[in-house]
This record gives C-alpha cells, structure tokens and sequence, in this order.
C-alpha cells in the first residue's frame, strides 16, 4: 500500500508540474510514466481512466489543498475586516498555484461534461461558497452594502489575487519589477480598497 500510494502521489505530481508548464494537451503518460519509474501501463493501473483520470485526481487535490487554505484564513478571525485579511495574507503568501489553477480551469474544456461539471461543482462548493457566505452575512449585518453576495465574493477574490507574488519568471525586465510594499501594507490596502472603493476619503466618512 505505501508503494502504491507512493506512485499515485509522484504521478499526480508530475502531472502537475507538466500541465503547469505545458497545459492539458501537452501533458505526456510517456513521459510521467518514465519520471515516476514505471511502466505505462502502471498508471493504467491507479488511474483506469488514464489521461482524464490523472487529471481529475490532480484538480481535486489542488482544490482541496487550496480549500483548506481558505477555511483556514475564514475561520482565523472574528471581525469582517480581519477575516478579509487572512485570506489576502494567504495571496500575498502565494499559497495558492495561480498558474496551476488557470491551466485547470483551461483543461476542463478538453474533458467530457460529466467530469467538467464535478470539477466546477467542487471548485465552486470548495473556493467560492465559503466567501460568498460570507459576504452573506456581512451584508444581511448591514457591514457591506446591498449587493449580490456572490459577485462580491467574485470581486474580492479578484481583487486578493494583485497581492499575490509575481512569478520568477513572468515576463517583465527585472529592473521593471515592483518591489512592492510590505505584505502588513499591502494586505491592509487591499481590504480597504475592497471595503471603501477607490474613491478619495472625505471628512466625516469611515
């Protein structure tokens, strides 16, 4: 059993590692197969589904890990601003595989609808439900203006991802990198943005 666990955890890595780089279509079983040191026919053994299989496993267990992630961060505060700040911490921590999360979200398409749709229910249930809870609350509080919920989870969401490390390698001259504020700051501007909008502060407002 640890042997098999062992070849089922390497070679959802390495699928990882290959989607990340390649997208869906270039992910090779040849090529996991030979990285995780066995035969092809061994991934058809833990994974019958194969290709699409692989992948099922690998999107499941980002969502999840990203999903414990975010529960974590949610339940870390008790006041609306200190829970939106844990959860920006865990952006500008770069917790989450942002780039991993977008090629599973392009892979999607290349799978069948009954696949598709449980990885979407499961990102939803997992990603998106628990802030759009959230917002819910605050809003029915009288914390947050009268809003969709859900639109003001998409938008918060949205607007946690700038505090996220740029990668080493994106395409920007180094000398043209930000150097960014401290995560304290930055995380602190992120929710007020969020919380007050972009418009200028005026005597007697909050």
């Amino acid at each position: 059993m640890p042997r098999q666990t062992d070849t089922r955890a390497r070679a959802r890595a390495e699928f990882a590692a290959q989607l990340t780089e390649r997208g869906y279509l270039g992910v090779s079983l040849d090529e996991i197969a030979k990285a995780v040191d066995v035969r092809k026919a061994s991934l058809y053994h833990h994974f019958p589904g194969g290709k699409a299989a692989l992948f099922t496993e690998v999107a499941r267990h980002y969502i999840d890990e990203a999903g414990t992630v975010l529960t974590t961060a949610l339940d870390s505060g008790g006041t609306l601003r200190e829970r939106l700040e844990a959860v920006v911490r865990t952006y500008a921590a770069g917790a989450y595989n942002s780039a991993l999360g977008m090629r599973v979200y392009d892979a999607t398409r290349h799978l069948d609808d009954s696949t598709r749709t449980d990885i979407s229910r499961r990102y939803v249930d997992t990603l998106i439900a628990p802030v759009t809870a959230l917002m819910a609350g605050a809003v029915e509080a009288g914390a947050l203006r009268r809003a969709d919920p859900g639109f003001l989870a998409s938008a918060f969401l949205e607007l946690a991802s700038v505090a996220e490390p740029l990668p080493d390698d994106v395409a920007m001259p180094p000398q043209e990198r930000p150097e960014g504020q401290p995560a304290h700051d930055l995380v602190s501007d992120v929710v007020t943005l969020f919380l007050r909008g972009a418009a200028p502060d005026r005597p007697g407002t909050a």
